[in-house]
């Protein structure tokens, strides 16, 4: 069927370069084996060499300064999140590979663990330990950024050779194991024959057949989205057939998306303004959908909100009165709280000059989802709202902010301040996503199930196209372990494991 233009071999080939990298490194570490790893695009790291902030579960690097071990209770919280349903021990072994991993990275590099101080997880919950961060904003570079060049500097010591712009096209299967993967570079096929395989092939978001089969709300809304790490075009979910093909357990069931509302804003009046409670959000149709602001519940999961919505668009309004009445409120550089709800970061300027130069910033720095006008007709027109709905719709909310109840969208009676004073403001904000998620069902030890519950021999997976982190509650991802932490993690998991597996055939 191929015509080679080169034979390959090694004891573990490894199909992609974000986690894939990790697991390679590790392994090789491990056994001193020969590994290959192949990277479908130009350049190795992946999504994870844009991660800010990760998670890490009882590391050495915490217990020497003194932070508290919670791995337990954060798996508690975790567990009782997604019903008790996922694997306890995978979960508890994904939490404390996280801490494993980083103290392993510290191993590859003298002072790297000075590099980071102690802090907690950005989008963290109250059993979130303290453990190690990086500044990226001070120093100019991510967690992330650290992991991966450190990943590629210390691979070629180890023997591992990376082969990029090779994507892994068709795996040959003898026995229940994959035995060769067949990559195809520029000059042809390259077929790599291994002992055992590690899939870190990342997730589908760029897959329009799979999008339109599990998240049909999501099509047609890709194309209001920018490009980014996230959301590749080189996302097309090439492990799915290869995993299908050596007969391991892709769980569809888990298919979902991550949808989030696109908030960033070149103005910090605004920025501040779309994540206070005194704004209305109304969508192209001008009507209200949800009580404000959307970002309240979670920042991962509004966009699940924002996707019922037309074109996944949607506008946050605001007025004279109510950009007054949030910059006095309380706690406006702290989190924001309003019935004991916490809301983020209200980061205003310190004074109402600052606030009103902050405004004219963005607009001269031509940020395009910002709007200002002297009349609600105006802002419509500008914004393309639907008129007459969105005046209706403004009348209706002055009417909740005269009588102190909001019946409509239950919005706290402390946030209903009426939006009557020009000049009138509006945001757009679009619907964005940090990936798709779904695929092999693992376990413990990041090996690949097949569909009767046994396990494939000698094949390991990682990262987002591992399926056993998180539930999927009707669409919306209810997960154990934020993204990255569980990309290193698992990573670490599977290099190890399937080091341990090559041993084990002597």
């Amino acid at each position: 069927m191929y015509n080679f233009i080169e034979n390959k071999s090694c004891d573990l080939v490894v199909l992609g370069s974000g986690s894939g990298l990790i697991a390679a490194v590790r392994a090789a570490q491990l056994t001193g084996k020969k590994v290959i790893v192949l990277e479908k695009t130009a350049v190795t790291g992946g999504g994870c060499q844009f991660a800010a902030t990760v998670r890490t579960f009882g590391s050495k690097w915490q217990s020497e300064r003194g932070l508290p071990d919670t791995t337990a209770e954060f798996a508690r919280a975790m567990m009782d999140k997604v019903y008790w349903r996922l694997d306890a021990r995978l979960v508890a072994n994904a939490l404390l590979g996280t801490g494993q991993f980083f103290d392993w990275l510290c191993e590859q590099e003298s002072g790297l663990a000075d590099r980071f101080s102690v802090g907690k997880y950005v989008f963290g919950i109250e059993s979130d330990p303290l453990g190690p961060q990086i500044d990226q904003f001070k120093l100019g570079y991510s967690f992330g950024r650290v992991v991966m060049d450190t990943m590629k500097k210390k691979y070629a010591g180890y023997g591992v050779e990376v082969l990029t712009q090779h994507p892994a096209v068709d795996v040959e299967v003898a026995n229940g194991k994959i035995i060769a993967v067949i990559a195809k570079s520029e000059a042809g096929y390259v077929r790599v024959a291994c002992k055992a395989c590690i899939l870190a092939t990342g997730n589908w978001i760029s897959n329009e057949d799979i999008i339109k089969k599990y998240c049909p709300e999501f099509v047609g809304m890709r194309q209001e989205m920018g490009r980014g790490p996230m959301t590749s075009d080189s996302k097309t979910g090439d492990g799915i057939p290869l995993a299908e093909k050596a007969g391991a357990f892709v769980d569809y069931s888990t298919f979902c998306l991550r949808l989030m509302p696109s908030h960033h804003c070149k103005s910090r009046t605004f920025q501040a303004m779309v994540q206070s409670p005194f704004v209305i959000t109304v969508n192209l149709n001008g009507q209200r959908f949800v009580a404000e602001p959307l970002m309240h519940m979670n920042h991962f999961e509004d966009g699940h909100v924002q996707v019922a919505q037309p074109r996944g668009r949607t506008f946050d309004i605001f007025d004279e009165n109510t950009l007054a009445a949030a910059f006095k409120a309380p706690k406006r550089k702290q989190a924001f709280e309003v019935d004991k709800i916490v809301l983020g970061e209200i980061n205003f300027p310190d004074t109402m000059e600052e606030v009103y130069r902050s405004i004219d910033d963005g607009f001269a720095q031509g940020d395009t989802h910002m709007f200002k006008s002297d009349s609600l007709e105006e802002l419509a027109d500008k914004t393309g709202i639907n008129k007459d709905n969105f005046l209706t719709t403004i009348r209706k909310y002055n009417d909740n902010c005269r009588s102190g109840v909001d019946l409509d969208f239950f919005k706290s009676k402390d946030a209903l301040v009426p939006i009557n004073k020009p000049p009138y403001y509006a945001f757009m904000v679009t619907l964005s996503t940090d990936g798709a998620f779904g695929g092999v069902r693992v376990n413990p030890d990041m090996q690949a199930y097949k569909p009767d519950g046994s396990l494939v021999e000698g094949l390991y997976v990682t990262g987002d196209f591992a399926s056993g982190r998180f539930l999927n509650l009707g669409g919306v991802k209810q997960q154990v372990l934020n993204d990255v932490s569980w990309a290193f993690s698992s990573g670490f998991l599977a290099g190890t494991n399937a080091g341990k597996y090559l041993e084990s055939l002597k």
